[in-house]
């Protein structure tokens, strides 16, 4: 039964979300920019969405254009993003340029009055983003909304790896892991090009990053220690890209009142092959692993058990989620108990209870809205959120706001200092009201 879900769950997702067909005022999408990403993020969710329609497509290329648009059955190509701005009847834009992008056209997109669904990480740097999200168009009383696509926060499995976390006491420490496999991405993918923004902690380690943060309750942090290393192969474009951008990192940090989280993130990982062999005669391979993220509890007294007049019962949970990125296709939450009865200093008995949830809807009773199904993917959530929003309805309560995004890329920011790399370029785009 559990395959034949799997089986009915990606078939939805991924390969032939459900057309829903359109109902009452439909929030019209615009994208900016052909990427990869969108058919995932964007287009097949909003298939299936009643209010949600992909109706626009520009890029720097209009044949490009016009071939994406012809393959994803998107009505209107604009020549220009400008074009497509001023287009009147789109009210939202999706935006996955660049990272370096992202701050210009989130605000020309403001100012054209149109709602932004923008890609993480929301910009550069944690300065470019204060003036995004502080702008007077972004803050003002009837502003647009403005979205960093964090989407994995949007799904029942993360909230409820939240909630076991939190049904536990206090966070000790927090760990989060995410990478991608040497030669997935090609040399002149755009993620090892600096002067566009990129590197591992502004990809996937924005992802390990913001899981952290999340499991202690956005407090702010500060970094402990970091490492990373740049490029293996020297790339085709720049002298600058190959000395700065971070092809993996892992960094230590804490927060003010104690509590400790490490991020690990590699965008080329490889492993050495076969193990059994003398060092010098291993090989690397790319090295495929499930991202994580795991919260340690501080441990705490329970009640004593009768047969152990005296003695202290403590426990210590420790709660894991697996594939907390593509929950819909597979995901586990490990909620893990050890046990231990204390008496005189000395442990005299010790056991273990472990269990496993999963979440494919919502089991908070507060967050169900009734229209949440199985087969969503996070990115399918996260547009439910969005467009909520703009109708003005309060649906789940799950959001990214404004100071969580400035937040995070003031963590990045102070990451990329700890490890002597310099933060990606601000934009030189201005804009006054």
């Amino acid at each position: 039964m559990s395959l034949l879900s799997f089986l009915q769950r990606s078939y939805r997702a991924i390969i032939n979300p459900p057309d829903r067909g359109t109902k009452g005022d439909p929030v019209r999408f615009g994208l900016l920019g052909a990427s990869t990403i969108a058919p995932l993020a964007l287009i097949g969710p909003a298939k299936s969405h009643p209010e949600a329609i992909v109706a626009a497509v520009a890029a720097r290329d209009r044949g490009h254009a016009v071939k994406y648009a012809q393959k994803h059955a998107i009505p209107i190509v604009h020549d220009t993003y400008e074009d497509l701005l001023d287009d009147k009847s789109i009210d939202a834009v999706y935006i996955a340029l660049p990272n370096s992008l992202h701050y210009e056209w989130g605000l020309r997109s403001l100012h054209a009055g149109k709602h932004v669904l923008l890609e993480k990480p929301a910009t550069s740097n944690a300065a470019d983003a204060e003036k995004l999200f502080r702008h007077p168009l972004a803050a003002g009383p009837h502003a647009p909304v403005l979205l960093e696509a964090f989407h994995y926060q949007f799904h029942p499995a993360w909230q409820t790896f939240l909630n076991e976390v939190r049904q536990a006491g206090s966070v000790e420490a927090v760990d989060s892991r995410q990478t991608i496999p040497f030669g997935a991405l090609a040399p002149e993918d755009i993620r090892f090009d600096f002067g566009l923004g990129g590197g591992c902690l502004m990809d996937v380690g924005t992802y390990a990053l913001s899981a952290v943060r999340q499991v202690l309750d956005r407090e702010p942090v500060q970094v402990v220690h970091a490492t990373h290393q740049t490029l293996r192969t020297k790339p085709f474009r720049d002298e600058l890209s190959t000395c700065q951008i971070d092809n993996s990192i892992t960094a230590s940090l804490s927060t003010s009142s104690g509590k400790v989280a490490t991020i690990t993130a590699d965008i080329a990982s490889t492993c050495e092959w076969p193990s059994c062999l003398p060092q010098s005669w291993r090989f690397n391979i790319p090295h495929v692993t499930i991202p994580m993220c795991q919260a340690v509890m501080e441990e705490v007294p329970l009640d004593a058990l009768s047969e152990f007049k005296g003695a202290e019962h403590r426990m210590r949970r420790t709660v894991t989620i697996w594939n907390y990125l593509l929950p819909v296709v597979w995901h586990r939450i490990d909620i893990s108990e050890n046990h231990r009865i204390v008496s005189e200093g000395k442990d005299i008995k010790q056991w273990k209870e472990t269990r496993f949830v999963k979440a494919y809807e919502w089991t908070d009773s507060e967050k169900d809205t009734g229209l949440y199904e199985n087969w969503w993917t996070t990115w399918r959530c996260q547009l439910e959120e969005f467009v909520n929003r703009v109708k003005g309805r309060e649906g789940s309560g799950v959001w990214v706001d404004a100071e969580e995004s400035i937040a995070q890329m003031l963590a990045i920011d102070e990451i990329y200092r700890k490890v002597g790399l310099q933060i990606r370029p601000s934009s030189t785009y201005e804009h006054s009201l």
